[in-house]
């Protein structure tokens, strides 16, 4: 309600309208109201993607198969690059978009790869932090395993000679060329998932960037870093960063400890 309220005075603002109403405390006594009455909304289940998760999945995709090869890149270029689901898929209905598709949607023309195969430039037309389409370029590290991204990227390069630098990067079926939705990329997630033997977790379009970001914080990047690699403007970030239980319960024994120490003093 208070986002729909910002818009209406951003409007009035806009329309050279006064707003002084916005700042009567009776209107924040009303949302503080209707909150206390209405129960806060159930949050959703989001199961991170994480980098064992990711390679046990990718383990399960062949590289004889066109679909195949192009999941691998998608799925290993979104966890590497922080990506948004939105960021790497499109509609059919973009396609009307003729030369201009390439000012808001990735293209092969999106990448290039280093020399030495050491890491590879992505290049972000449009993003939900670059309003403008300044463009974003992301550099994306080699991990010389089966979950590289730069390895994974080459392979579709190599079989995906037959489309123009400015067709989509990714698209479904070799010939057929079907638009490579967000619908598709969390059904395939899902349906991998379960064959892979990962179980029916709540896989769904932020799995890729939560699953980044916890791996991230596993790994030791401070918070302030995170927020950078992975484009948050906010705190925000902060809510896609998991904690298994064993982590939960070392933080608990460790404040314990602190505790005894101060009463030991």
């Amino acid at each position: 309600m208070k986002l729909y309220l910002c818009g209406i005075k951003s409007y009035q603002l806009d329309l050279g309208i006064e707003c002084t109403a916005f700042a009567d405390p009776r209107l924040e006594r009303t949302l503080q109201g209707i909150k206390r009455d209405h129960q806060e909304p159930q949050l959703r289940e989001r199961t991170p993607l994480t980098r064992p998760a990711l390679l046990v999945m990718l383990n399960g995709l062949t590289q004889l198969n066109y679909n195949d090869v192009v999941l691998r890149a998608a799925f290993s270029l979104a966890f590497a690059g922080f990506l948004r689901v939105g960021e790497f898929t499109y509609r059919r209905i973009d396609l009307d978009l003729g030369p201009a598709f390439r000012n808001w949607f990735l293209t092969k023309n999106s990448i290039r790869i280093a020399t030495g195969g050491d890491y590879m430039e992505l290049t972000l037309p449009a993003s939900k932090t670059d309003p403008f389409r300044h463009g974003i370029q992301l550099t994306i590290s080699a991990t010389n395993d089966i979950g590289c991204p730069v390895s994974a990227m080459r392979k579709l390069i190599q079989i995906d000679t037959h489309r123009h630098l400015h067709a989509p990067l990714f698209c479904i079926g070799l010939l057929e060329q079907q638009p490579f939705t967000r619908e598709y990329v969390v059904q395939k997630l899902q349906q991998i998932a379960i064959t892979s033997g990962l179980g029916r977790a709540a896989w769904n379009r932020h799995s890729f960037r939560r699953g980044a970001a916890t791996r991230a914080a596993e790994a030791g990047i401070p918070e302030p870093q995170i927020q950078i690699v992975g484009r948050w403007r906010s705190d925000a970030y902060k809510s896609y960063i998991e904690y298994s239980r064993e982590e939960r319960i070392n933080l608990l024994q460790r404040f314990q400890q602190l505790a005894r120490r101060d009463i030991l003093q």
